[in-house]
Parts: C-alpha cells; structure tokens; sequence
C-alpha cells in the first residue's frame, strides 16, 4: 500500500479530529469571531496558493450566499501586484495547509513592513505555524500528519467553510451530520475495490484529464486536477461547466477524459447532464460523480459513481474521494509509478 492510499484511507479520522476540535468552546469561538469579523468588516480579501486558494474560491461561494462579497487573490499576484487591494479595514483570510507557503507568509510580512494592520483570519492544519501564530483569528483543521499530495487537509478545510457557512446561517454545531459524513466516506472507501475497475476504465489512455463541476464543488475539481498532475504526473485542468463549452469542448473526441463532479440537486443539473451528451456524442469518455447511482444511465462512455453526502453542500467533500482513489490506483496502474512523490518539488513550497 502506498503512503498516499493510507492517507486517503486516514480521511475519515480526520473529519472526525476537526468535527470534534469546533464541539469546544474555543473552537465555537472562533468560528463565532470570524462571522463577526466577516459581517462588520469593509472588505473581505481570501488568499492562499494550490488547493488553499481552491478553498478560498468556496469561501467566496459560501458568504456570497448571505450577502457578503468576498474578493479571492492568489497569493503569489496578491504580493507582488495587487498588495494594495489589502488595507486595515479588511478581514484577510490566509489559507494555508502548512502555515508556512512562501507567497501567503510573504502577503502578511509585506503588509507589516508597510504599517497595514487587517484583521487576519488563518485556516491551517499546523496552529503554531508563522501564519498560525499571527492569527488574530484562527480556525485549525485536525487533518494529521499529511506528506503527500493534499486529501485530508484538504477536505478537513472545505469541513470548516461549511461550518462557517452554518454559522452564518444561525445553525448550532451538528455532531450527527460530522458522523454521518465520516462514516460515508468510510464506507466509499470501504467499497472503493466495487467502483474501481469502472473508473480506472473511464480515465483509460489519457493524456490528459479534464474537471468539471459548478459552484462551491470547483473547489473539488480543481484539487482533483492538481492532485492528478502531482501524482500521475498528467497535464489536468478545471473548468466550471458553462466555461468549458466556451472554446475547450473543441478538445473533445476520441482519448478524450472528462471527471465531471455533480450533485443532482445543483441548480446547473440540467446543464450539466446537456455537457455529458454532448461529450459523448463528440466519441469522449465522461466519469461522472454523483449524489445517486440512479442520476444518469452507465452505457459505452460513461461511468457513474455515486457519492452521497449528509447535506448536499458537502457533496464537495464527498465527491473527491472516488476520485482520489481513481488516481492513485491510474497513476501505479498505468502510469507505472508511485503516487504523491515529489520528484521536482516538496508538499511545501518554500521558494517562488
């Protein structure tokens, strides 16, 4: 077994580790400080780089939803162009796995040196981390020891968007629906040996692998293209749906892949299910991940995988884990190497 399966296989305890650290006072604190610091600040500014910047995108999603605009910079254009978007009257919300990411640091050092004091928000699997120390606000996931591409950091952070998002709304903290999920993915990863060979057929020959999803669930979708190039070494890209009839559907044809995240409630069901046909009937491959096993017909092409959630908004979280699995098994299978280990790089970037 691969370290990067075991750490796909540790996602449940992490669920679990997070759901239990924000039961606490402190943990309730904090996420009662962040809607506070949301709601009065001037302007929200949410940054990070790889999938710390794809959660920062679901972040925009989620408080948009109750009225609150939310810019998303990466980090790296945000220090080097857009620092003066950032002043004291923002709440600047810094997503870091490790706390230490070169860029995101180097925003907050930056705007030291230049006397601008915002209100800093820190979501982070290491507290005592630079980012974690400096942290007017800090929201900690309980991922766990992690050295490969992201899976545990990364659905533990998008668990506590959707707690923020809760506590926008009013809601009290629900152990039931952190049981409920842990215990889901468990049993997907359980049953993974079920779904496997359909999935691993789906992504096949290709050269390249196309994502595509809406809403808060792009934030999946491009993880599972960053996750596909770091550890199948596959060119991958994330479009959300309607963008990719925009130009890229000319791709489409024969060793053509597409991973399409969707849950059957989404308001863009319709137009995704117009996107399957369309890439069928172009002679592609589509594997589509989905709420129910009932959503669309398996026939030559497409591949459907269900992945069912607790509450609909975290279909997110849910829905990576068959593709986490697909890509870990496709990268030794076919691609004939080791998955998640960083031949030009390291899990944390230190250097621009």
């Amino acid at each position: 077994m691969t370290q990067f399966l075991q750490e796909i296989l540790g996602q449940p305890g992490a669920i679990s580790a997070t759901a239990a650290h924000y039961e606490t006072a402190g943990g309730q604190e904090a996420l009662d400080k962040f809607v506070e610091a949301a709601r009065s600040a001037r302007k929200v500014v949410a940054t990070g780089m790889g999938s710390s910047y794809f959660l920062a995108g679901a972040l925009q999603v989620f408080l948009a939803q109750h009225g609150i605009a939310v810019t998303v910079i990466n980090a790296g254009e945000l220090l080097h162009y857009e620092l003066n978007a950032v002043d004291s009257d923002t709440l600047l919300v810094a997503i870091s796995q490790s706390g230490e990411s070169y860029e995101t640091v180097n925003v907050v050092n930056r705007l030291s040196e230049r006397g601008v004091t915002p209100r800093l928000a820190v979501i982070t699997n290491e507290p005592q981390s630079t980012l974690g120390r400096r942290a007017d606000i800090l929201l900690p996931t309980v991922a766990g020891v992690e050295e490969k591409t992201s899976t545990k950091t990364f659905i533990t952070g998008f668990q506590v968007l959707y707690m923020i998002d809760r506590r926008m709304a009013g809601e009290g903290f629900d152990a039931d629906v952190w049981n409920r999920l842990s215990g889901a993915i468990e049993t997907a990863l359980n049953q993974r040996d079920n779904v496997l060979p359909g999935m691993l057929r789906a992504l096949g020959d290709a050269s390249y692998l196309q994502f595509v999803a809406r809403g808060t669930v792009m934030a999946s979708a491009s993880q599972s293209a960053l996750m596909a190039m770091e550890a199948s070494h596959t060119p991958a890209q994330a479009l959300a749906g309607g963008e990719f009839r925009h130009g890229p559907l000319e791709m489409v044809g024969p060793g053509f892949a597409a991973v399409i995240l969707a849950p059957t409630a989404s308001g863009t069901w319709e137009q995704i299910g117009r996107l399957i046909e369309d890439v069928l009937a172009f002679g592609g491959r589509v594997l589509l991940v989905t709420d129910r096993e009932d959503a669309m017909t398996p026939r030559e092409g497409l591949t459907v995988v269900a992945a069912e959630a607790p509450r609909p908004e975290l279909f997110a979280i849910t829905s990576i884990i068959p593709v986490q699995v697909a890509i870990e098994a496709w990268a030794r299978e076919y691609k004939g190497i080791e998955p998640g280990i960083f031949t030009h790089g390291a899990k944390v970037t230190a250097r621009e």
